[in-house]
């Protein structure tokens, strides 16, 4: 039996007239019916194409369009020119000069006095060696005169964190799915402030702050900060907003020539009442209540360029492009087999550093497991779980390269993939 896609109305119309053995009956059919019911399907054949192909192209792109890109640099190899990655924040690509006054008038105030941000290149494990309420390590401020002894505090950056948290309420407000941002580097990213010096003149200028990290020495790296694909920009609302269908919303334009064709666009004003986003034929529409022009915030994702050279290398949560990606991606098909697992592990460019090679079910989060493991998606607090204690599913890697820094990174990644789909359980990682 042939499918529908196979039938065809105009030779089935014409097939029915061939039927009418009445000459004048066929004619009138012919020209009443028969050029009715063509019209009639050319129209509905038309429509539903348009509507097809409008569907698919809102779909299409959505695997890696919105994905979130991170790499570190610091000051010397930052270049102000590249159009792909930015700084998570402006400021921190200015020095910040601590003065010698800042010194004295933070400590007489009884304050902590923030003096950079260190990036430790180790793995997880070695990071409880600082506590969540941060670590004291000795050190010296030089100045032109002497060297002054100090006591230094180390305490996580939560800074950027915060930043990937607003991100999910973004993509949320977006109509987005949203996809495990890998936060690898954000998370060993420590603020290093002042607690304690001996008595600074008031008039010496500082040359130099030297911190002992101890057992940390060889994997700090000072004045580092963060890069990621989104840039912020605002634009007006282009033309007066008009009435929507339902004569309640309106709907604001950004016209394409102020924006960049290859880029996605998330809306940032979630104070806005907004009901739909859509681009058509490169502007981009928002629909919201608001009948004047509005000042929108944006983020533009870039997609990447292949030509930027970084400290660090780049991260990112953009899945491999491959039709059965784009179909798991669409229809958010939940995982039954070792092998559907293994699919999704390879399909993440990370992937590579560690090599996925199987599953159990315990009871008990296995010994060594809790100090390596941590959940990229720890700030979404809306997740929908079963109640009571639940069982643990252990998922077991062994990475390429053994004594990389970020294979415990890396495998809170793709577990955090996996936690996703299986609820019910506590998904955990194991490097064996």
């Amino acid at each position: 039996m042939g499918s529908y896609d196979d039938f065809d109305m105009e030779a089935y119309i014409d097939s029915r007239m061939l039927g009418i053995t009445d000459p004048g009956e066929r004619v009138l059919y012919k020209e009443i019916v028969g050029n009715l019911l063509k019209e009639l399907y050319r129209y509905h054949e038309t429509a539903f194409r348009e509507l097809n192909e409008r569907i698919l192209a809102e779909e299409k792109g959505e695997q890696g369009d919105c994905a979130v890109q991170i790499a570190l640099t610091d000051r010397k190899h930052y270049d102000s020119t590249d159009t792909f990655l930015y700084p998570m924040q402006e400021e921190d690509v200015r020095k910040k000069e601590i003065r010698c006054d800042d010194v004295r008038e933070a400590l007489e105030r009884g304050e902590e006095l923030r003096l950079f941000t260190a990036f430790f290149q180790t793995t997880v494990t070695a990071l409880h060696g600082i506590p969540d309420g941060g670590r004291k390590f000795c050190g010296v401020i030089k100045t032109e005169n002497r060297e002054y002894r100090g006591t230094f505090v180390v305490r996580r950056n939560e800074t950027y964190l915060r930043k990937i948290g607003k991100l999910y309420e973004i993509f949320a407000a977006n109509f987005k799915p949203w996809t495990t941002v890998c936060a690898a580097y954000l998370r060993k990213l420590y603020d290093v402030f002042l607690v304690f010096v001996e008595d600074i003149g008031k008039e010496e200028e500082i040359r130099e702050i030297r911190v002992d990290f101890e057992e940390y020495a060889g994997v700090v790296s000072c004045d580092v900060f963060p890069l990621w694909n989104l840039k912020e920009i605002t634009e007006k609302t282009s033309i007066y907003p008009e009435p929507a269908f339902d004569k309640i919303h309106y709907e604001h334009q950004i016209f394409a020539h102020r924006l960049e064709r290859s880029c996605q666009y998330l809306v940032m004003n979630q104070e806005e009442e907004i009901t739909n986003i859509r681009r058509r034929n490169g502007d981009l529409l928002i629909t919201c209540p608001q009948e004047r022009p509005i000042e929108w915030s944006l983020y533009q994702v870039n997609r990447e360029a292949g030509t930027g050279r970084y400290l660090f290398p780049v991260l990112s949560n953009q899945c491999r492009e491959s039709f059965s990606g784009s179909i798991t991606e669409l229809y958010r098909r939940s995982i039954k087999t070792k092998a559907e697992m293994a699919r999704l592990m390879e399909s993440f460019p990370v992937g590579n550093c560690l090599v996925f090679r199987g599953y159990r079910i315990a009871e008990e989060v296995p010994e060594g497991c809790e100090d390596c493991n941590y959940n990229m998606d720890d700030f979404v607090r809306d997740e929908i779980r079963a109640g009571g204690r639940p069982q643990v599913l252990v998922i077991s890697f062994s990475p390429e390269e053994p004594q990389y820094y970020l294979n415990e990174d890396i495998m809170s990644f793709l577990v955090t993939q996996v936690q996703w789909m299986f609820p019910e359980y506590r998904c955990v990682g194991e490097l064996v």
